[in-house]
């Protein structure tokens, strides 16, 4: 895989241009293709399941933060892949100057969000781990402001590659780059140094320590309201979250390696080499299509939700079937045994009434004689009188 020279390639935006490698031109559009594929499907797959929870008040700030993730995942995998991987394949920027403009600047905002997101999952996570009775309620205003808080924070951190990245016309192609004019230079140099503090070691540092701080918390002093199957569960779901940001965190370490590399090796400093800043943009890539699979590989949760949101649609797709007689088959077996009884609860109207009705008559016509015998002496029975308001004179009389 060749370039053309190794300081163009450190100013590159949007993607890596000019492959001279046919066969990388194919085979990271595929790789890319592949991640997209998989964490199209993971990622919808958890928002489905989240939002079903919450529909059955299964819901927590920290479950809403992980579908904010997932969603920031989906935005990535919809937008930002498919224009790297077209980049990738085509020896000359092939999109624009508006999405070379922005298409840097809106990856970078998307991870940063990403970053901020699981700062908060950490922090909201050790809350419900301490105080249990404050946090278990979910509130809705609060998660809109945790996300309006993010969202903001992380559209405006990036705005220099926005600013910055433009298209130029280099040799026989066209190129976006991102290029520092000379009245920039120092801005540039404090900007990278703080950009990898702000959005990368700041956010998972603290994530990492809440979610650790929740992982060895002991319990109070005289605390016997959970079970030890209850502080398992507290503390699986304290790690499957701990290793969604532990992968968010190393997957995207190499590409934190080139840019701090590329930024301070000096003038006659070796270049980060190639294949670092290429595996370092596919793996950021495929972390989006990581998290579903961290999801499923270790929150039971997550499983039982799966499972029912599953159950529901199938069960959905099979009424608008005519599949309903087992609502039938249910209210005739709460029914009394006896025929009165079982006609009038089947009386009632249902879907599927043909068949209902057929069952219903069976089960008037299986129970027992001397049953039927029985409540019919109970039904024609006449009342006792009990409104004497003075029963000891009869008693006395008798």
């Amino acid at each position: 895989m060749n370039m053309n020279s190794s300081s163009d390639l450190l100013q590159y935006a949007g993607g890596f241009q000019v492959m001279e490698d046919a066969e990388m031109k194919v085979a990271l559009p595929v790789v890319l293709g592949v991640i997209c594929l998989v964490g199209l499907a993971g990622n919808t797959l958890v928002v489905a399941v989240l939002l079903y929870d919450f529909r059955q008040a299964k819901s927590s700030v920290a479950n809403g933060l992980i579908v904010l993730l997932s969603a920031t995942d989906l935005l990535i995998l919809l937008f930002c892949a498919p224009l790297r991987a077209a980049v990738y394949s085509r020896p000359s920027w092939p999109l624009g100057w508006f999405l070379c403009k922005t298409s840097d600047y809106f990856f970078q905002a998307c991870l940063s969000a990403k970053s901020f997101t699981l700062a908060a999952v950490g922090h909201a996570r050790y809350q419900h781990v301490a105080e249990p009775k404050k946090y278990i309620h979910f509130k809705c205003r609060r998660l809109i402001a945790v996300t309006c808080s993010i969202w903001s924070l992380s559209v405006l951190l990036p705005v220099p590659h926005w600013l910055f990245a433009d298209l130029r016309r280099r040799e026989d192609h066209t190129a976006c780059v991102l290029e520092i004019p000379a009245h920039a230079w120092h801005f540039m140099r404090v900007f990278g140094v703080a950009y990898p503090l702000v959005v990368y070691l700041a956010p998972l540092g603290f994530a990492l320590a809440c979610l650790l701080k929740a992982l060895l918390k002991n319990e109070p002093a005289g605390n016997t309201n959970r079970t030890p199957n209850r502080r398992y569960e507290i503390r699986r779901v304290t790690a499957m979250l701990l290793a969604l940001s532990g992968a968010f965190a190393l997957m995207r370490l190499p590409e934190w390696v080139a840019w701090t590399w590329s930024r301070y090796r000096g003038v006659s400093g070796a270049a980060p080499p190639v294949a670092l800043l290429v595996a370092a943009q596919l793996l950021t890539l495929a972390n989006c299509a990581v998290n579903p699979l961290v999801l499923l590989a270790a929150s039971q949760d997550f499983k039982d939700g799966a499972r029912s949101a599953w159950a529901v649609a199938t069960r959905r797709r099979a009424g608008g079937q005519g599949g309903t007689s087992t609502f039938g088959e249910k209210v005739c077996a709460a029914a009394p045994p006896h025929a009165g009884a079982a006609s009038s609860l089947c009386a009632l109207p249902t879907i599927s009434a043909r068949q209902d009705v057929a069952i219903c008559r069976d089960l008037g016509q299986s129970v027992p004689p001397d049953v039927q015998h029985f409540w019919q002496h109970r039904e024609n029975a006449a009342p006792v009188d009990n409104n004497d308001p003075i029963p000891w004179e009869s008693q006395e009389q008798a």
